[in-house]
């Protein structure tokens, strides 16, 4: 008599002990996934942080499901960066770039816990401040979307300010030319500022590989568009940069 409703009984006893084991595995599954994300974004926070001289790491989102997987393969798909405060040191100048924004493409870690990206873009902003700072002359927008205006005080003379063009100066450097005056300032005035704005502007402690390719002036500070392959999260040493033309944006 009781048969029947005992083997119901079992029934629903085995499909609900089931479910149980089909739900923990998802959570140890689910677990693992966070674990394993948790670590790539570590990984590649510390490598950036030793590598460009951050006091604190980096935010890091690796993208892509499952993470898992892909340190499984040893090579991380996607993974964006934002820094703040990132310093450049020339001839014991100290440039900072207010906020740097990176995108890696195929992050594999080699020998010795070097990072390396096969292709990498990054965003670079250089806050007005931070550049007037390293030029020694008060910088601020233009009037067009390369112009800046420089402006130092003089003696006997006050304020005396320049218009000058923003461009790339090289595959790690931005720099400006074409520096205009009025025509009545003095030789001495006119010196100054041009010296002063002859000194480029240098992005080496960046991770290596990664090349300027556009430079932009904006109401925040100067946008210094970069893009390599091959990049390795370690920067190159920087080096003493001389006087060099302005090329267009490309």
């Amino acid at each position: 008599m009781n048969g029947p409703e005992n083997g119901r009984a079992m029934r629903r006893t085995r499909r609900r002990n089931g479910w149980i084991a089909i739900a923990l595995a998802l959570l140890a599954t689910a677990g693992g996934e966070v674990w394993a994300t948790q670590y790539a974004q570590d990984r590649i926070a510390d490598s950036v942080r030793r590598g460009i001289g951050l006091d604190s790491a980096p935010q890091v989102h690796v993208n892509g499901f499952p993470v898992s997987l892909q340190l499984a393969r040893k090579k991380i798909t996607e993974a964006d960066i934002d820094a703040a405060q990132v310093p450049a040191t020339v001839n014991g100048r100290v440039l900072i770039i207010r906020d740097l924004a990176v995108q890696l493409h195929g992050v594999h870690q080699e020998q010795g816990g070097r990072e390396r990206a096969d292709e990498a873009e990054a965003t670079a902003t250089i806050a007005y401040d931070d550049l007037s700072a390293f030029y020694g002359v008060a910088v601020d927008r233009g009037k067009g979307d390369d112009q800046v205006v420089a402006t130092a005080r003089v003696p006997l003379l006050g304020q005396v300010s320049a218009s000058a063009r923003v461009g790339v100066a090289g595959p790690r450097a931005i720099g400006v030319d074409d520096v205009r005056l009025s025509e009545n300032v003095p030789p001495a005035a006119r010196s100054l500022l041009e010296s002063a704005l002859e000194r480029q502007a240098p992005l080496d402690n960046l991770p290596e590989g990664l090349a300027i390719r556009s430079v932009a002036v904006t109401d925040h500070g100067i946008v210094a568009l970069m893009s390599g392959s091959d990049v390795d999260l370690r920067p190159r040493t920087a080096q003493k940069p001389g006087p060099a033309p302005v090329r267009e944006n490309s």
